[in-house]
């Protein structure tokens, strides 16, 4: 299969390229409509995803995908969530249908939100490299971790969002001074989310 002709993976990685901008700019959104957009955004992510086929050719490949981001990055992103997020950021139950013995995982909102752009970005920039295999394998991962983790993970924090969405008393708190240019970082450690801070700034 050529990756890069193939309607459905290149569908998902228009869906995955939007989520991972809209979470870059969480600082631009009211609280509302931070939550409003992201309710859309990671049910089209979740859709799409579950329109990719496995590919077992894949595994008979010698690419391997490469890691973009750093925990550093990882944090960063989950960090600027939770700020927006405020009073929101809440821990939530993760349910594992593929391990239906297992007990259920507890993590916040806005690890969830960092867990799937974390994988989704990672998938976006190795289709970026214009590498056939790194993109073949970075595919094939991709399922197996919408398979083992970030499925589960993306499913609860949708469940979540549902409630914040039509809850009418969701208000405009925690809004004070986030959007000021002192509080963001003048470094990720990343080149990609530097370069996006910096032409923020500019935009300030």
């Amino acid at each position: 299969m050529d990756i890069f002709l193939d309607k459905g993976t290149m569908e998902f990685l228009t869906v995955a390229s939007e989520y991972c901008a809209f979470v870059e700019k969480a600082r631009k959104f009211s609280r509302r409509d931070f939550v409003t957009k992201l309710h859309k955004i990671l049910a089209l992510v979740y859709l799409k995803m579950t329109l990719l086929k496995d590919d077992p050719e894949c595994d008979l490949m010698d690419g391997e995908p490469e890691a973009f981001l750093s925990e550093y990055d990882y944090e960063h992103i989950r960090s600027i969530v939770s700020a927006r997020l405020g009073s929101l950021d809440r821990y939530i139950d993760i349910s594992h249908a593929a391990m239906p013995d297992e007990e259920t995982e507890q993590m916040e909102v806005s690890q969830c939100v960092a867990d799937v752009y974390h994988n989704l970005k990672n998938f976006v920039e190795n289709f970026r490299t214009g590498s056939e295999d790194a993109a073949q394998a970075s595919r094939q991962e991709l399922i197996g971790d919408f398979r083992d983790t970030w499925g589960p993970r993306a499913l609860s924090l949708l469940a979540a969002i549902h409630t914040f969405v039509y809850n009418p008393d969701i208000d405009e708190e925690d809004e004070d001074d986030f959007n000021t240019p002192s509080s963001l970082p003048h470094s990720t450690g990343n080149s990609l989310l530097d370069n996006y801070m910096e032409s923020y700034r500019r935009k300030l």
